[in-house]
Protein backbone atom coordinates (compact mmCIF):
# COMPACT_ATOMS: atom_id res chain seq x y z
CA UNK A 1 0.00 0.00 0.00
CA UNK A 2 1.17 3.57 -1.25
CA UNK A 3 2.25 5.78 1.50
CA UNK A 4 2.02 8.59 -0.86
CA UNK A 5 3.77 11.00 1.43
CA UNK A 6 4.83 14.33 0.32
CA UNK A 7 8.60 15.21 -0.12
CA UNK A 8 10.54 18.26 -1.10
CA UNK A 9 13.69 16.39 -3.02
CA UNK A 10 16.36 18.71 -2.74
CA UNK A 11 16.78 19.03 -6.63
CA UNK A 12 13.75 21.42 -7.28
CA UNK A 13 14.79 23.85 -4.42
CA UNK A 14 18.72 23.57 -4.79
CA UNK A 15 19.67 26.73 -5.82
CA UNK A 16 18.03 28.32 -2.59
CA UNK A 17 18.66 29.29 0.88
CA UNK A 18 17.50 27.18 4.01
CA UNK A 19 15.26 29.57 4.60
CA UNK A 20 13.41 29.62 1.36
CA UNK A 21 13.51 25.37 0.85
CA UNK A 22 11.58 25.42 3.47
CA UNK A 23 9.11 27.89 2.32
CA UNK A 24 8.69 26.07 -0.53
CA UNK A 25 8.36 22.54 0.72
CA UNK A 26 5.66 23.86 2.88
CA UNK A 27 3.75 25.54 0.02
CA UNK A 28 4.43 22.65 -2.27
CA UNK A 29 2.43 20.60 0.87
CA UNK A 30 5.29 18.51 1.94
CA UNK A 31 5.51 16.59 5.06
CA UNK A 32 9.77 16.60 4.81
CA UNK A 33 12.72 18.39 3.05
CA UNK A 34 15.35 16.23 2.05
CA UNK A 35 18.82 17.54 2.15
CA UNK A 36 22.63 17.23 0.99
CA UNK A 37 25.74 16.88 3.28
CA UNK A 38 27.43 19.70 1.22
CA UNK A 39 24.25 21.82 1.61
CA UNK A 40 24.16 21.09 5.78
CA UNK A 41 28.13 21.31 6.19
CA UNK A 42 27.64 24.93 4.46
CA UNK A 43 24.77 25.44 6.36
CA UNK A 44 27.15 24.67 9.36
CA UNK A 45 29.84 27.39 8.32
CA UNK A 46 27.83 29.99 9.19
CA UNK A 47 26.07 30.90 12.04
CA UNK A 48 23.51 28.17 11.96
CA UNK A 49 23.49 25.38 14.11
CA UNK A 50 21.89 21.72 13.87
CA UNK A 51 19.09 22.54 15.97
CA UNK A 52 18.65 26.06 14.26
CA UNK A 53 18.00 23.85 11.32
CA UNK A 54 15.91 20.70 12.69
CA UNK A 55 13.91 23.87 15.04
CA UNK A 56 12.86 26.00 11.54
CA UNK A 57 11.74 23.24 10.06
CA UNK A 58 9.36 21.48 12.67
CA UNK A 59 8.26 25.44 13.63
CA UNK A 60 7.15 25.55 9.81
CA UNK A 61 5.81 22.37 10.09
CA UNK A 62 7.92 19.95 8.30
CA UNK A 63 10.94 17.33 9.23
CA UNK A 64 14.17 17.21 7.22
CA UNK A 65 14.11 13.17 6.83
CA UNK A 66 16.46 12.35 4.22
CA UNK A 67 20.02 12.66 3.45
CA UNK A 68 21.06 12.32 -0.36
CA UNK A 69 23.39 11.11 -1.61
CA UNK A 70 25.90 8.61 -0.47
CA UNK A 71 28.82 7.38 -2.40
CA UNK A 72 31.26 6.22 -1.07
CA UNK A 73 29.74 2.56 0.06
CA UNK A 74 32.63 0.74 -2.23
CA UNK A 75 36.29 1.05 -2.09
CA UNK A 76 36.98 2.47 -5.67
CA UNK A 77 33.72 4.78 -5.83
CA UNK A 78 34.82 7.91 -7.50
CA UNK A 79 33.03 9.27 -10.82
CA UNK A 80 34.71 8.49 -14.47
CA UNK A 81 32.71 10.44 -16.67
CA UNK A 82 35.14 11.05 -19.86
CA UNK A 83 34.82 14.96 -20.93
CA UNK A 84 32.57 15.62 -17.80
CA UNK A 85 33.43 18.03 -15.02
CA UNK A 86 31.65 16.50 -12.62
CA UNK A 87 32.50 17.37 -9.03
CA UNK A 88 33.59 14.83 -6.43
CA UNK A 89 33.94 17.28 -3.63
CA UNK A 90 29.98 17.97 -2.57
CA UNK A 91 30.04 14.07 -2.57
CA UNK A 92 33.09 12.80 -1.24
CA UNK A 93 31.91 12.47 2.08
CA UNK A 94 32.95 9.03 4.11
CA UNK A 95 30.67 6.91 6.23
CA UNK A 96 31.61 7.83 9.37
CA UNK A 97 31.14 11.51 8.47
CA UNK A 98 27.95 10.77 6.48
CA UNK A 99 26.27 8.63 9.25
CA UNK A 100 27.43 11.39 11.73
CA UNK A 101 25.52 13.93 9.85
CA UNK A 102 22.02 11.74 9.35
CA UNK A 103 22.57 10.97 13.28
CA UNK A 104 22.71 14.90 14.01
CA UNK A 105 19.43 15.68 11.58
CA UNK A 106 17.95 12.39 13.24
CA UNK A 107 16.75 11.90 9.90
CA UNK A 108 15.05 8.49 8.64
CA UNK A 109 16.79 7.41 5.44
CA UNK A 110 19.42 8.02 3.01
CA UNK A 111 20.25 7.31 -0.34
CA UNK A 112 22.80 5.76 -2.04
CA UNK A 113 24.22 5.66 -5.55
CA UNK A 114 26.96 4.70 -7.58
CA UNK A 115 29.35 6.95 -9.22
CA UNK A 116 31.92 4.44 -10.73
CA UNK A 117 31.84 3.48 -13.73
CA UNK A 118 30.13 0.35 -15.68
CA UNK A 119 31.81 -2.68 -15.52
CA UNK A 120 34.12 -1.56 -12.43
CA UNK A 121 32.56 -4.58 -9.76
CA UNK A 122 30.60 -7.32 -10.71
CA UNK A 123 26.79 -7.96 -9.79
CA UNK A 124 28.03 -10.17 -6.27
CA UNK A 125 30.49 -7.95 -5.56
CA UNK A 126 27.74 -4.96 -5.37
CA UNK A 127 25.40 -6.62 -3.69
CA UNK A 128 27.65 -7.95 -0.72
CA UNK A 129 28.58 -4.36 -0.77
CA UNK A 130 25.42 -2.83 -0.65
CA UNK A 131 24.23 -5.41 2.15
CA UNK A 132 26.80 -4.42 4.43
CA UNK A 133 26.01 -0.88 3.72
CA UNK A 134 22.56 -1.66 4.94
CA UNK A 135 23.87 -3.44 7.83
CA UNK A 136 25.40 -0.47 8.96
CA UNK A 137 22.27 1.69 8.47
CA UNK A 138 20.18 -0.74 10.33
CA UNK A 139 22.71 0.04 13.66
CA UNK A 140 21.82 3.21 13.21
CA UNK A 141 17.92 2.77 12.47
CA UNK A 142 18.26 3.99 8.98
CA UNK A 143 16.28 2.87 5.71
CA UNK A 144 18.66 2.51 2.65
CA UNK A 145 17.70 3.70 -0.60
CA UNK A 146 19.41 2.54 -3.63
CA UNK A 147 19.30 4.75 -6.71
CA UNK A 148 20.47 3.73 -10.35
CA UNK A 149 21.52 6.32 -12.82
CA UNK A 150 22.40 5.89 -16.02
CA UNK A 151 25.23 7.58 -16.89
CA UNK A 152 27.03 5.61 -13.63
CA UNK A 153 27.77 1.98 -12.99
CA UNK A 154 24.03 0.82 -11.34
CA UNK A 155 22.85 2.14 -15.03
CA UNK A 156 19.16 0.73 -14.64
CA UNK A 157 16.35 -0.18 -12.99
CA UNK A 158 17.36 -3.95 -13.69
CA UNK A 159 20.31 -3.78 -11.82
CA UNK A 160 19.15 -1.80 -9.56
CA UNK A 161 16.51 -4.39 -8.22
CA UNK A 162 18.87 -7.02 -8.61
CA UNK A 163 20.82 -5.58 -6.37
CA UNK A 164 18.88 -4.47 -3.54
CA UNK A 165 16.45 -8.07 -4.02
CA UNK A 166 19.95 -10.04 -3.47
CA UNK A 167 20.96 -8.09 -0.55
CA UNK A 168 17.07 -8.92 0.81
CA UNK A 169 17.94 -6.18 3.60
CA UNK A 170 14.70 -5.14 5.23
CA UNK A 171 15.76 -1.50 5.66
CA UNK A 172 16.30 -1.63 1.92
CA UNK A 173 14.70 -0.09 -0.85
CA UNK A 174 14.75 1.31 -4.49
CA UNK A 175 14.78 4.95 -5.89
CA UNK A 176 12.40 5.75 -8.64
CA UNK A 177 13.69 8.82 -10.76
CA UNK A 178 11.60 9.09 -13.76
CA UNK A 179 14.62 10.66 -15.66
CA UNK A 180 16.49 8.03 -14.50
CA UNK A 181 13.88 5.31 -15.24
CA UNK A 182 13.30 6.67 -18.98
CA UNK A 183 16.91 7.34 -19.83
CA UNK A 184 18.08 4.25 -18.47
CA UNK A 185 15.42 1.78 -20.14
CA UNK A 186 11.47 1.91 -19.41
CA UNK A 187 10.69 -1.29 -18.18
CA UNK A 188 6.90 -1.43 -16.76
CA UNK A 189 6.61 -4.99 -16.87
CA UNK A 190 9.56 -5.37 -13.96
CA UNK A 191 8.37 -2.65 -11.89
CA UNK A 192 5.49 -4.12 -11.93
CA UNK A 193 6.60 -7.20 -10.68
CA UNK A 194 8.93 -5.57 -7.45
CA UNK A 195 6.52 -5.23 -4.55
CA UNK A 196 5.33 -1.78 -3.66
CA UNK A 197 7.17 -1.31 -0.37
CA UNK A 198 10.68 -2.05 -1.91
CA UNK A 199 9.95 1.54 -4.07
CA UNK A 200 10.75 3.68 -1.23
CA UNK A 201 10.83 6.67 -2.99
CA UNK A 202 9.77 8.17 -6.12
CA UNK A 203 10.86 11.66 -7.88
CA UNK A 204 9.21 12.99 -10.53
CA UNK A 205 10.34 15.01 -13.69
CA UNK A 206 9.91 15.49 -17.45
CA UNK A 207 12.54 15.90 -20.09
CA UNK A 208 12.27 15.37 -23.80
CA UNK A 209 11.70 12.28 -25.36
CA UNK A 210 15.34 11.94 -26.73
CA UNK A 211 18.88 14.09 -25.27
CA UNK A 212 19.20 16.87 -26.94
CA UNK A 213 21.53 17.22 -30.13
CA UNK A 214 24.76 18.06 -28.68
CA UNK A 215 23.78 17.71 -24.97
CA UNK A 216 25.44 14.75 -23.42
CA UNK A 217 23.53 12.20 -20.92
CA UNK A 218 25.03 13.68 -17.94
CA UNK A 219 24.46 17.12 -18.48
CA UNK A 220 20.98 16.24 -20.05
CA UNK A 221 19.98 15.02 -16.40
CA UNK A 222 21.43 17.83 -13.97
CA UNK A 223 20.41 20.71 -16.38
CA UNK A 224 17.64 19.75 -18.46
CA UNK A 225 14.71 18.94 -16.51
CA UNK A 226 11.00 19.70 -16.99
CA UNK A 227 8.00 19.72 -15.11
CA UNK A 228 5.41 16.81 -15.28
CA UNK A 229 3.35 17.79 -18.16
CA UNK A 230 5.82 19.90 -19.85
CA UNK A 231 8.17 17.21 -22.17
CA UNK A 232 7.08 13.75 -23.29
CA UNK A 233 7.59 11.36 -20.78
CA UNK A 234 4.64 9.03 -20.38
CA UNK A 235 4.38 9.86 -16.29
CA UNK A 236 0.65 9.16 -15.59
CA UNK A 237 1.46 5.41 -17.29
CA UNK A 238 4.41 4.78 -14.96
CA UNK A 239 2.53 6.53 -12.04
CA UNK A 240 -0.63 3.76 -12.86
CA UNK A 241 1.97 1.11 -12.38
CA UNK A 242 3.39 2.33 -9.32
CA UNK A 243 -0.39 3.11 -8.23
CA UNK A 244 -1.29 -0.66 -8.74
CA UNK A 245 1.94 -2.37 -7.22
CA UNK A 246 1.50 -0.09 -3.93
CA UNK A 247 4.62 1.95 -5.29
CA UNK A 248 3.87 5.46 -4.83
CA UNK A 249 5.88 6.44 -1.97
CA UNK A 250 7.28 9.37 -0.86
CA UNK A 251 6.80 11.21 -3.84
CA UNK A 252 8.28 14.52 -5.18
CA UNK A 253 9.38 16.39 -8.01
CA UNK A 254 13.49 15.90 -8.75
CA UNK A 255 14.09 18.67 -11.50
CA UNK A 256 17.37 19.90 -11.93
CA UNK A 257 17.40 22.83 -14.27
CA UNK A 258 18.36 26.48 -14.81
CA UNK A 259 14.93 27.56 -15.21
CA UNK A 260 14.03 25.74 -11.28
CA UNK A 261 16.73 27.82 -9.93
CA UNK A 262 15.78 30.91 -11.23
CA UNK A 263 12.19 30.07 -9.84
CA UNK A 264 11.11 31.90 -6.35
CA UNK A 265 9.97 29.85 -3.50
CA UNK A 266 6.91 30.78 -4.12
CA UNK A 267 6.75 29.92 -7.58
CA UNK A 268 8.51 26.13 -6.60
CA UNK A 269 6.49 25.20 -3.99
CA UNK A 270 3.34 25.97 -6.00
CA UNK A 271 4.77 24.04 -9.08
CA UNK A 272 4.83 21.06 -7.07
CA UNK A 273 1.42 21.41 -5.25
CA UNK A 274 -0.37 21.69 -8.40
CA UNK A 275 1.78 18.66 -10.07
CA UNK A 276 1.30 16.36 -6.69
CA UNK A 277 -2.17 17.24 -6.41
CA UNK A 278 -2.96 15.81 -10.29
CA UNK A 279 -0.56 12.73 -9.94
CA UNK A 280 -1.52 11.90 -6.13
CA UNK A 281 -5.23 13.13 -6.17
CA UNK A 282 -5.01 15.35 -3.38
CA UNK A 283 -2.45 13.34 -1.44
CA UNK A 284 -2.20 11.48 1.93
CA UNK A 285 -2.47 8.11 2.81
CA UNK A 286 -4.21 5.40 0.91
CA UNK A 287 -7.23 4.23 2.68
Amino acid sequence: MSNRRRIMWNGAVRALPLEAQIKATVIAGCEALTVTPSDYVRWLSTSVTTNDIKSMAADAGIRITHLDPFVRWVENWKPDLPAEDFPTDPIAFDADDFFRMAGALEVESFTAWAGFPAGRYELPQLIDAFGALCERAATEGLRCDLEFIPVFGIPDLKTGWAIVDGAGASNSGVVLDMWHYMRGGRDDALLASIPGDKITAVQLCDATAEVPKGMSLAEDGLNNRRSPGEGDFPIGEIVEVLRNSGGLNNVGLEIFSPRFDAMSAEAIGETCRRVLDETLGGGGADA
